[in-house]
């Protein structure tokens, strides 16, 4: 979660309309370290407020803020100072972190959705939790109803990188996008945690998605799917292959993700899955996918009626 440092600082970040991209090719750094500082995986180093200051053009009012924020973060509650029978819980739980039952920890790993490097949407061999069940038609209603919160109809591509990074805290109050480096999250290109406020995203996918990479933005979209449908889910169990798709997590957060970049409502603007794949800025395969289901649903010409 966002340090009282980490608030401040994205406060005044957003409000000079900076990425957290911006502020770390300002200062010379990372996305994922900026993001570590705001919170609070690595301590805020020496120097750090003046150059943030700096690359940000704070004013003096702004700075003595910020270095507030900072001097409270520092101040905040460590391991160390916990009372020591917390400690001594922690500890404990730590140190017997491989005696855990696989059922509790499974259940303790099943509040996390992720994304795995490697997944094709709609065909993801890795089964997702069980969820309570969607129809594609709910689902499909529920993407546009998100779109029409953010773009007017004649939006064609999902800005998702611009709403989640400028504009979805104004819906969710302190969301925030965790940007984790590399040896951080391994294979994982983005998680969820139940119940939480923020989006983990790997730098990488990061900085592709805001690039404009295609399968970088339908990942953040599946994220996003995720966090506006499953972010209350807890202790839920993994589906086994008795369980309908419909109560799948990881099929609606696809199913979302799809109908999210592309919309029915412009179905008829398009003549290919390639053309809607370029309008859409979607990756291909998933936009391939989408067009047979669309087809299977009435709404597109199947291959046969077309001339």
């Amino acid at each position: 979660m966002l340090t009282p440092f980490g608030i401040a600082a994205r406060k005044l970040r957003l409000d000079k309309g900076m990425r957290l991209l911006d502020l770390a090719q300002s200062m010379g750094c990372s996305a994922a370290f900026i993001s570590a500082i705001e919170t609070g995986r690595k301590p805020i180093p020496d120097g750090y407020v003046v150059r943030a200051a700096r690359a940000m053009n704070l004013t003096p009012a702004e700075i003595r803020t910020l270095r507030r924020a900072a001097d409270q973060a520092r101040r905040e509650l460590r391991l160390d100072k916990m009372p020591a029978e917390q400690r001594e819980l922690v500890a404990a739980f730590a140190r017997r972190l491989d005696d855990i039952p696989p059922d509790i920890m499974r259940a303790l790993k099943k509040v996390v959705l992720k994304s795995l490097v490697g997944e094709i949407p709609f065909e993801r061999k890795r089964r997702g939790l069980l969820v309570p069940p969607l129809s594609t038609k709910t689902i499909r209603t529920f993407a546009d109803q998100v779109r029409s919160v953010f773009v007017d109809d004649t939006t064609i591509e999902f800005p998702i990188m611009d709403i989640l990074e400028f504009r979805l805290s104004s819906l969710f109050e302190g969301f925030y996008i965790d940007v984790r480096d590399e040896e951080y999250m391994g294979d994982l290109e983005g998680l969820m945690i139940g119940g939480g406020v923020c989006l983990a995203l790997r730098e990488d996918v990061y900085i592709g998605a805001w690039a404009g990479n295609r399968r970088d933005r339908f990942t953040v979209c599946h994220e996003f799917g995720h966090f506006l449908m499953h972010r209350a889910v807890t202790m839920a169990r993994a589906r086994d292959d008795a369980d309908k798709i419909f109560c799948d997590s990881e099929w609606q957060a696809d199913t979302f993700a799809g109908t999210l970049m592309m919309s029915p409502r412009h179905l008829p603007l398009f003549n290919s899955p390639e053309h809607a794949a370029d309008l859409c800025n979607m990756n291909p395969a998933a936009t391939r996918t989408m067009w047979r289901k669309y087809q299977a649903e009435g709404l597109l010409p199947r291959p046969q009626q077309q001339r």
